[in-house]
């Protein structure tokens, strides 16, 4: 049976993934989240669903990035697209009910992106 990682190897592994495609693509941003991931757990950035309805409206249909977890607080009216290290069950709920998507930092780096389609949530 294989040997299960801990959130903390797991989340070494993905910043290892991170740099990899960095490297291969040649795109900045793919560091700049290497990095926000590398910092102490209690300054990742943790983002109500709310805040992320606000940048929506300012910036647009944009890929929405958080290095941290995506928090349950507040209401969506529209379809947004997410990506974070964790989701509370109660902000997936809220995204995926407005019929819109949630990904995990695992399934942004399998998929191809632009760095002018994205937006890191501070």
């Amino acid at each position: 049976m294989a040997k299960k990682l801990r959130k903390k190897q797991t989340t070494k592994a993905l910043i290892g993934e991170l740099k990899q495609k960095a490297r291969s693509t040649k795109q900045a941003f793919w560091r700049d989240i290497a990095k926000r991931l590398e910092k102490p757990r209690r300054i990742r950035p943790c983002v109500n669903i709310e805040k992320l309805e606000k940048l929506s409206a300012k910036y647009g249909d944009k890929l929405f990035i958080v290095p941290g977890k995506v928090l349950g607080e507040g209401k969506l009216s529209k379809a947004i697209r997410v990506c974070a290290l964790m989701f509370s069950s109660k902000a997936r709920e809220e995204i995926t009910k407005n019929k819109g998507t949630a990904y995990t930092l695992k399934e942004l780096v399998n998929m191809d992106v632009k760095g002018n389609e994205i937006f890191i949530v501070q």
